[in-house]
């Protein structure tokens, strides 16, 4: 009897020493991951979302203050200046959907509830994640391209009466500058009725980028805030997609004209500080020509001219048009190529715009060019203005589009120093074998090329 009670007891003593080693393994192994989890996210910020309700600085700009203002006289008769007195950005749930309320002068609201504003942060495609250089390009012009989002009647609240849009804008000077439009239904136009200028909470932009992107925002933070030049190194484009094929087509430069003088162009002509006289896209296709900077918090500023080397463009030699494979995409898409030098030596500029959707181009005639598609330059950008559907739908994190320019060497040159900001594109038959790219001008106060396509 003893001996069979020793026997027994001596066998669960092994069946508990078994389970405390599996224990003590399992312990083991999570303080291995926590420590392993700590060194990787050792660079991030250490507060995260503790805050969720932060008092916003509306800043006002006069006239005075702002004597360049492309909105002047193309504006809303009772436009008011001081409008904005202060604002509320209030967490809603973790980690982008926020409620932002705007206080006018007359006790007046205007808000949005509910908002994602995840869109809104730079994010870096994930398939280029791998890659620094791209990576940085994608980021860095993310950032400094305007993305402006439109909300219309019943997606916001507003007191004012006869407001009928407001537009929330990540201007294309720093990580924190943000600006709030609002617009008002007069004469049967939609016109601007006040903007403000406001910083979003800086600490908190960080918290998203690293939500968003799962990088350190440290990595990026210094060029984010105040922009810093990228080497001149070679892209490797294969990173981006693979050509299948190519698609014959016959082009035409067509810069020789002059660009319709309508709706943005028209109010941003002023912008244009030299030459102070042209009659062709093609005169603005030189190194002398100036625009008017962008200035902090957001406004554009003649008394700060902004060089270019739009001479780069002088001369087309030759237009390629291929069917890729995007390596995040399976949608049939197609690359654009083309071959510039100045006119008078031969350093070549290379204009690639790829992951583009030709069943997304609108049909119009050559005059309503200012409502083709339009992107900035980049990788994985929104476009400059979309409304809040688009700009959820558009998901940078797995956007196919790139738009790059290269020298003869294929090293990446910074289009903010050319002075080109993007792509116009559109067809101009319904049968769709008429091509159109026109391209902005730094800044969008001009178009500076058209070249038309025949696709065979």
């Amino acid at each position: 009897m003893d001996s069979a009670y020793c026997g027994g007891h001596l066998e669960n003593h092994g069946i508990e020493t078994t389970i405390m080693n599996k224990i003590t393994l399992v312990l083991i192994l999570l303080l291995i991951a926590l420590i392993v989890g700590f060194a990787t996210d050792s660079d991030k910020s250490d507060r995260r979302f503790y805050e969720e309700s932060f008092s916003l600085t509306i800043k006002n700009l006069s006239d005075t203050d702002y004597p360049d203002n492309p909105d002047i006289g193309f504006r809303s008769k009772d436009y008011q200046t001081e409008l904005f007195v202060g604002g509320q950005l209030d967490l809603v749930s973790q980690p982008f959907i926020w409620d932002f309320v705007f206080v006018t002068n007359e006790s007046d609201t205007v808000s949005l509830s509910h908002i994602d504003i995840s869109e809104l942060i730079p994010t870096i495609p994930e398939y280029i994640k791998s890659d620094e250089d791209l990576s940085y390009i994608s980021c860095i012009n993310q950032e400094w391209n305007r993305n402006q989002v439109k909300f219309i009647q019943g997606e916001f609240y507003t007191t004012i009466p006869g407001n009928v849009r407001l537009d929330l804008a990540r201007n294309c000077l720093n990580a924190y500058l943000w600006e709030v439009i609002l617009y008002i239904e007069e004469d049967g136009k939609t016109l601007p009725y006040a903007h403000g200028w406001f910083d979003f909470p800086h600490e908190m932009y960080g918290q998203l980028f690293e939500e968003k992107n799962n990088i350190p925002f440290v990595k990026y933070e210094a060029p984010l805030e105040e922009w810093i030049d990228a080497e001149r190194k070679k892209i490797d484009l294969s990173l981006l997609r693979n050509i299948q094929d190519d698609i014959n087509i016959e082009w035409q430069d067509a810069s020789d004209e002059m660009y319709p003088l309508k709706a943005a162009r028209k109010k941003k002509f002023k912008e244009i500080i030299t030459p102070t006289h042209f009659s062709t896209m093609r005169d603005l296709q030189t190194d002398a020509t100036t625009l008017a900077t962008f200035s902090p918090p957001g406004y554009y500023n003649r008394e700060d001219p902004r060089k270019t080397e739009l001479g780069r463009i002088q001369e087309l030699h030759d237009v390629s048009l291929h069917r890729i494979n995007s390596h995040t995409s399976q949608q049939e898409l197609y690359e654009l190529q083309l071959t510039f030098s100045y006119k008078d030596n031969d350093e070549e500029t290379i204009l690639i715009i790829g992951g583009i959707d030709l069943d997304e181009f609108p049909v119009l005639r050559e005059t309503e060019v200012n409502q083709g598609w339009k992107n900035p330059m980049g990788i994985g950008n929104h476009s400059f203005y979309e409304s809040y559907e688009k700009n959820l739908a558009n998901q940078s994190a797995k956007s196919p589009y790139y738009a790059l320019l290269l020298n003869d060497d294929h090293e990446w040159l910074d289009s903010h120093h050319v002075g080109i900001d993007g792509p116009i594109f559109h067809f101009s038959d319904d049968e769709r074998t008429e091509l159109h790219l026109w391209l902005l001008s730094f800044e969008r106060h001009a178009i500076v090329g058209h070249y038309k396509m025949q696709i065979q």
